[in-house]
């Protein structure tokens, strides 16, 4: 991955860690409950992928993670009425951070030469089990409810980016294209309240 890439993938575990720990402290657990809930929702899903694509653990690798983690969850512990007054820059931020997960998820999978199934697995793993580890240790509704595209929004974005790299499209390109495609794609479904079908 390129040195923009990185950069992303720092703002994308930034906000994911505020996430959790805004939610931590919501439900008033203290600040070593919100820094777990924090690293949960921003590593859990690539931790995962990792693991099952038989690779180093990402963040075992690059410590700047756990410090990353680590100033959100502080600055979320000093900050959080502020942070709950940014609430679309919050969204703006979340919906990059799904994007460049998927990205990251998806690009690593196929470098390691496996199968376009695994990497659209992976990709999605990558972008929404962070979120789902979350609400499964915090009790809020699950990001698998039908309240918005979340995690079907980040399979349609893996398989974007899927059928760009097997197109051959240049790399930077097919990552835009893909972050474009995310939030237009959860914008709209947020603004005409797009779902899909539960059953009966």
């Amino acid at each position: 991955m390129s040195e923009v890439f990185n950069i992303i993938d720092y703002v994308g575990t930034v906000v994911f860690a505020i996430t959790g720990a805004s939610i931590a402290a919501s439900i008033k657990f203290d600040f070593f409950g919100m820094l777990f809930l924090a690293f949960l929702t921003a590593v859990g899903g690539g931790t995962v992928r990792d693991l099952i694509i038989s690779e180093p653990v990402f963040w075992t690798q690059d410590p700047i993670y756990l410090y990353l983690i680590f100033v959100a969850t502080f600055s979320t512990f000093f900050l959080k009425s502020f942070y709950e007054k940014q609430s679309s820059l919050l969204y703006f931020l979340d919906t990059l951070g799904v994007a460049t997960f998927v990205v990251i998820g998806t690009q690593k999978t196929l470098l390691l030469d496996f199968n376009q199934e695994t990497a659209f697995i992976m990709g999605t793993i990558s972008a929404v089990l962070g979120g789902i580890l979350r609400s499964a240790f915090s009790g809020e509704f699950s990001i698998l409810s039908n309240r918005e595209l979340y995690a079907t929004l980040a399979a349609a974005a893996s398989l974007l980016f899927i059928v760009l790299s097997a197109a051959e499209v240049n790399l930077n390109l097919s990552a835009s294209v893909t972050i474009i495609f995310t939030f237009v794609i959860r914008h709209l479904a947020t603004k005409f309240g797009i779902k899909l079908p539960t059953a009966k």
